[in-house]
């Protein structure tokens, strides 16, 4: 396909900037596109119904949760208080400021206060000093988003010697009065918990907390918390509209909690998941390697919950003694084995076992049933192997059943120790992964009897948007195909990263992108979520004959990149369905002649440009069109850089 000097001059200028596009020009140009009509075919797509080549891979689409982005506290963790016990700030590991994010109001004076700390855990409050009417606020994440009519429920710690009430309301700069507002009637010089049903009576997405005293006086705060009445589940933990869009990806397992945040940068900073138990204000309050401080109010209890409520697998992936710059030496290594020992236990060992019991007293008698276990992100080296190789063989001495996850980084391959499932992750441009999809097709260097493949972080992240884009998400799609088609070699994969704060974007892009008051998702998304819900049950023989055409890089040589125009896979489901996924990489319609005829049911993913995306202006810009066709002997029309997935009834 014929490129200008200029389109790729202009798509590099546009990168970095935020899409903005009507909802009806991109539908009226996909509609468009799916029903062209065309006479002669370049592509052939042959499917076999009855050659059945392997099962497939029960558990293949997952999600990756790592704490980036503010993508637990400020994201889909519930809590809209930041810096809730005056524990965090915002300056760094060493120079923690306690009062950040919280101001004073009115005539009012606000100082951290150590002399009578609600417990040896937690050792700050705040103390405020206020004339009538004056007090303390704080504005969440970046704004707390309320909605009319909503509630909230409010739970502080308060003692003092303020006369009269505390008033706590919602407040919005530029708007007069308040957003709606409760009383404590009083409070005491012993530390209360006090609890608060507040009901906005109004809609904002950057409100703030107000606590102000009617008569004046001094008081003290600590253990601050506000959750929104309405949250997704049982727990009560976390944010309805985000969990809606995970469980919409049907995920069969959730990777937590990194990445990246698993190591740290020093081993002080590791994520040690025995420090992330008990009571939220006695946890380990922890600065995260993404810059920014983490409460672990979703610690390593609360994800196993996220797990079950989505009704996926938990894969833990954790610290092996390896840090970004120290590691623990192999002497001291076996506090270290210990971990991965109790982690398991806590999860799947009976209440009368120690960690069993925890988890018990945690309200969660019966087993998480970890199934698989990761053990280091991303490192690499013999110190790896050595680390690796001593808590694997210890696991699998006790716990035979787990599957045990290694890494491969910077192309170090562990040999040594037992070896179940190996971690790939892989971040580079549309075209690398349009050209990338037989990856795993060369079936001798994976035997039967060895390792399986986890593709446990791969995305677009290179001549992209920072909301991604349709062109980023085409070519993850060009490449998961070649993941479908090779089942028997894959057996695990997730997008990665999941969640970001849209106002602290340390990476991008992200699959779904958060604000106070709500949402949007990268193009990407769309195409996991429409993978997920299309397994089948055996892969079946699909080939396809295809041009390639010119992408937009070269190698070390001057010479073009090429890639498959068309794509596509085949499986059926057990009561005989088919379904066919396909993907026109380029950026021209393909027209393409199949051999099934018969209805189908048609479900297609493109946009009106290679970088359409949902933004902050528009957040539902891309959409999913499903209709229902009839395929005879015309070729099909696969619109520009599309995903295009038929369903057949038993044929």
């Amino acid at each position: 396909m014929k490129k200008t000097e200029t389109t790729i001059t202009q798509r590099r200028q546009n990168q970095g900037d935020i899409c903005k596009m009507k909802k009806s020009t991109i539908l009226f140009v996909a509609i468009a596109a799916a029903f062209a009509t065309t006479t002669i075919a370049n592509v052939t797509i042959t499917v076999d119904p009855d050659k059945k080549l392997f099962p497939v891979a029960p558990d293949l689409w997952g999600i990756f949760f790592e704490d980036i982005d503010l993508s637990l506290d400020g994201g889909i963790y519930a809590e809209m208080v930041r810096n809730r016990s005056f524990e965090d700030g915002k300056l760094g590991r060493e120079q923690n400021e306690p009062l950040a994010y919280w101001d004073p109001v009115g005539a009012a004076y606000i100082r951290p206060d150590t002399t009578q700390p609600i417990s040896p855990k937690n050792t700050r409050a705040v103390r405020v000093e206020a004339r009538p009417g004056c007090g303390i606020a704080n504005s969440g994440y970046f704004g707390m988003g309320i909605q009319a009519g909503k509630t909230y429920n409010l739970s502080v710690a308060l003692r003092g010697e303020a006369k009269g009430a505390i008033e706590v309301s919602f407040e919005a700069f530029g708007k007069a009065g308040t957003l709606g507002k409760g009383e404590i009637a009083s409070i005491t010089e012993d530390w209360n918990t006090y609890t608060l049903a507040i009901t906005a009576t109004d809609t904002e997405a950057r409100a703030r907390l107000v606590f102000r005293t009617v008569e004046g006086g001094v008081f003290y705060m600590d253990c601050v918390s506000l959750f929104p009445a309405e949250t997704y589940g049982k727990s009560g933990l976390f944010r309805k509209d985000l969990m809606e869009k995970l469980a919409a990806l049907k995920p069969s397992f959730v990777r937590f909690p990194g990445g990246c945040w698993v190591e740290g940068d020093t081993m002080k900073d590791a994520y040690r998941w025995k420090t992330t138990l008990g009571s939220i204000w006695d946890r380990r309050t922890q600065w995260n390697i993404w810059k920014y401080w983490s409460t672990n109010g979703v610690g390593f209890h609360e994800y196993l919950l996220l797990c079950e409520e989505l009704g996926a697998k938990p894969l833990f992936c954790i610290n092996c003694g390896i840090a970004h710059k120290d590691n623990i030496p192999m002497e001291q290594m076996n506090e270290f084995v210990q971990d991965a020992l109790d982690c398991i236990e806590y999860c799947n060992g009976p209440i009368d076992t120690k960690w069993g019991a925890v988890r018990a007293e945690m309200g969660h008698p019966e087993p998480f049933n970890l199934e698989y276990l990761e053990i280091g992100n991303e490192n690499h080296g013999q110190g790896y192997t050595d680390r690796y190789k001593l808590i694997a063989e210890a696991v699998r001495a006790k716990y035979p059943e787990v599957k045990l996850i290694f890494n491969r980084f910077k192309s170090w391959d562990v040999t040594e120790g037992p070896r179940d499932i190996r971690d790939d992750h892989y971040y580079n441009s549309p075209d690398w992964f349009m050209r990338s999809g037989a990856s795993y097709a060369d079936r001798t260097k994976y035997p039967a009897d060895g390792f399986k493949i986890f593709v446990g972080e791969y995305a677009v992240t290179r001549n992209t948007r920072p909301y991604g884009s349709l062109r980023a998400a085409i070519g993850e799609a060009a490449f998961m195909i070649g993941l479908e088609n090779t089942q028997d070699v894959v057996a695990l994969a997730a997008y990665a990263p999941l969640f970001a704060n849209a106002q602290h974007l340390a990476w991008s892009p992200n699959l779904i992108n958060v604000v106070s008051d709500g949402s949007f998702v990268n193009p990407s998304w769309n195409v996991q979520k429409l993978f997920s819900e299309n397994r089948g049950s055996e892969v079946v023989e699909c080939k396809v004959d295809t041009p390639d055409f010119d992408t937009y890089e070269k190698d070390k040589n001057g010479e073009i990149f090429k890639a498959p125009s068309v794509v596509a896979s085949a499986v059926v489901e057990k009561d005989g369905a088919v379904i066919i996924k396909i993907v026109n990489s380029t950026e021209e319609e393909q027209k393409t002649v199949l051999n099934l005829r018969g209805e189908a049911k048609r479900i297609l993913f493109t946009g009106p440009d290679a970088d359409a995306c949902n933004s902050l202006f528009d957040r539902e810009a891309l959409k999913e069109i499903e209709d229902k066709i009839v395929l005879d002997r015309s070729p099909l029309a696969l619109p520009p850089l599309s995903l295009t997935i038929l369903k057949f009834p038993n044929l």
